[in-house]
Order: structure tokens, then sequence, then C-alpha cells
């Protein structure tokens, strides 16, 4: 009964960590990154910021980007070949902050178009502002680097 309360122990705290691993060095090399605000003409449209990191290396040697974590937020990467290699583009946008309508009945098969609240993710980083986490799959495992001296440049 104690080698069995002494393996599922060791497990336990060897196997779960709530921090993320984070590397200085990713698998492909990354270029001066840099960040931009941008504004939809019509006000409905949104606002957000845009963030460019340059992968200066032909090939990502079997890496597959996946997130950006940047000011709190997180973004799906774009990837686009370019003839000096590839550009990872993530791009965070403001929520809209108007809240939908709710619809309030006493029978409860008129309010089915109601949506319930999302839980707010929690953010796994601390970072500064000119910095940011770029996750990546490396075969089956999901790594992070991270990316510092992010340029911001004007809407």
């Amino acid at each position: 009964m104690i080698p069995y309360i002494l393996l599922v122990l060791g497990f336990s705290i060897s196997g779960c960590t709530s921090q993320k691993k984070l590397s200085d060095k990713a698998p492909f090399e990354i270029g001066p990154a840099t960040c931009q605000p941008w504004t939809e003409s019509a006000a409905e449209e949104g606002s957000g910021l845009l963030l460019e990191i340059p992968i200066l290396s032909k090939d990502l040697n079997g890496a597959q980007l996946k997130q950006a974590y940047f000011r709190g937020k997180i973004a799906n990467i774009d990837l686009e070949s370019l003839e000096t290699g590839w550009v990872a583009r993530a791009n965070f946008r403001e929520q809209n902050m108007e809240k939908p309508d709710i619809i309030m009945h006493s029978d409860p098969k008129m309010e089915i178009g109601n949506r319930p609240p999302q839980p707010k993710k929690e953010f796994p980083f601390v970072l500064e502002t000119d910095q940011c986490v770029l996750s990546y799959m490396e075969g089956e495992t999901l790594k992070y680097v991270k990316i510092e001296g992010i340029v911001e440049k004007n809407p």
C-alpha cells in the first residue's frame, strides 16, 4: 500500500506544472518584431493591435506556429511567405464592449437564444509591454519561446 501511495504522489508532483516553460531560442531565426495599433473606419468594425514577427529562416525546421501571447491577450498566428523568409502575424482584436440583448421570460423556451457568460481565460505569462511569447508545436510537444524588444509603430 505504501509503495502505491508513493508512486501516485511521485507522478502527481512531477507530472503537473501550471507554469509553462519558456525558451529563449527557437528552432528558427526570428527577426526584430513590431506591433501596430489599427482602427477600422467605422466604429462598429473595431480596432486592435497587429503583431508582426519576421521569421528569417527559409525553413521552420518542422515547427508549426500556434499562438502569440502579448499584452494580456492571446491570438492565433498566420504565416505569410516572403522572399526573405516568413512573417508571423497575430491580430489582437479589441473585444466589443457592447453587451448582447438578453431575453427574460417566464417561459424558459423563450430564453433559448441567450448566450451563457464566457469565463475569462487566465493569461499564463508575466510579460513586459515589449515582450511576447510564441507557442509552437515541435513534433508532438507544445513549446514556448519568449521574444523581447518589440517596437511599437504609429497607427
